[in-house]
């Protein structure tokens, strides 16, 4: 599917604002990782392969500004 990049920081976006909320619901590191991988997989899986490194640096950004780390 074609997104503009309005679309796509849009939907991004969303995915931060449900960043403290899906943190603090997962108190297991592996609970949240799953819980952010299956919507964070949704988004990549639904973008054209020219925008998925911007995507993915977005979604490594929005992750550290909330202390997740994925080492």
């Amino acid at each position: 599917m074609v997104r503009t990049r309005s679309e796509l920081d849009s939907i991004l976006d969303e995915l931060e604002q449900e960043l403290p909320g899906l943190l603090k619901d997962t108190q297991d590191p592996e609970d949240f990782l799953m819980a952010f991988t299956a919507l964070s997989d949704a988004i990549e899986d639904s973008v054209e392969a020219d925008d998925l490194p911007y995507v993915r640096q977005r979604i490594d950004e929005m992750l550290g500004r909330h202390g997740v780390q994925l080492s």
